[in-house]
């Protein structure tokens, strides 16, 4: 196996063995493009281009395939460029476990927490002037729950690798709460005591709606990780 060799100056690897892209000026640009390219492909944002989309069309179908589309595009891209800032980088120095900046997790939970009131707004507001189309509201609040499931673990996964990243957890717990608050809300308003077994059924719809949507979002994430270390590992 070739040596690798540093093509740009990094910081001293006795003071600072393990080095981050933000650490490095040339890979800070790919690495927030693939920041920004990630809330695009973020389940709230995702959820607010459904609302939207689903207002404007009144049609089924155009409010989950398209962001479904937009979403996988993004995360691809997200990846694609993620790569390009830890190419700047030798594997051996590469520090994957250390999490983005703590002002970027905390702007990350304020973008989702802002998506996810915007799609609350619309819905409360669509649904006091327009009659929703059967079983819509169901779906919505099904989805919203499998976001704050997803939130949930994210947490837990965030508390059980990195429990001293208290910006970290804060921004979690912020993401969650937020959640929280917009299905609750959503809930009460749009169904209140309506709920019966076929409403609970397209709710729980929802909900695995989201969460395969995410499943397949970390599934692209994992694989773009394992290629690109499979590439540096054959350089």
């Amino acid at each position: 196996m070739k040596e690798i060799k540093e093509v740009i100056d990094l910081p001293s690897a006795q003071t600072n063995p393990l080095v981050h892209p933000l650490d490095v000026p040339p890979a800070r640009r790919p690495y927030l493009a693939a920041w920004w390219l990630r809330r695009l492909a973020s389940l709230p944002v995702a959820f607010l281009a459904g609302v939207a989309l689903w207002v404007i069309s009144t049609h089924v179908v155009t409010p989950i395939v398209v962001p479904i589309v937009v979403l996988t595009l993004a995360a691809l891209a997200a990846e694609y460029y993620a790569g390009q800032a830890w190419d700047y980088i030798p594997r051996k120095r590469q520090d994957r476990g250390r999490g983005a900046a703590a002002l970027l997790q905390l702007a990350a939970s304020f973008i989702d927490a802002i998506a996810l009131v915007a799609s609350l707004l619309i819905l409360i507001g669509w649904v006091s002037t327009h009659s929703f189309s059967e079983n819509v509201e169901e779906f919505a609040v099904g989805a919203g729950a499998g976001i704050a499931l997803l939130q949930l673990a994210q947490l837990i996964a965030t508390l059980l690798r990195r429990p001293r990243e208290w910006m970290g957890i804060a921004s979690r717990l912020l993401a969650l709460v937020a959640v929280v608050v917009a299905v609750l809300v959503a809930s009460a308003t749009l169904i209140a005591d309506q709920w019966s077994r076929e409403s609970i059924e397209l709710a729980l719809m929802g909900g695995a709606t989201m969460i395969v949507i995410q499943l397949s979002w970390w599934l692209i994430q994992l694989i773009g990780s394992r290629r690109s270390r499979h590439e540096e590992v054959e350089q």
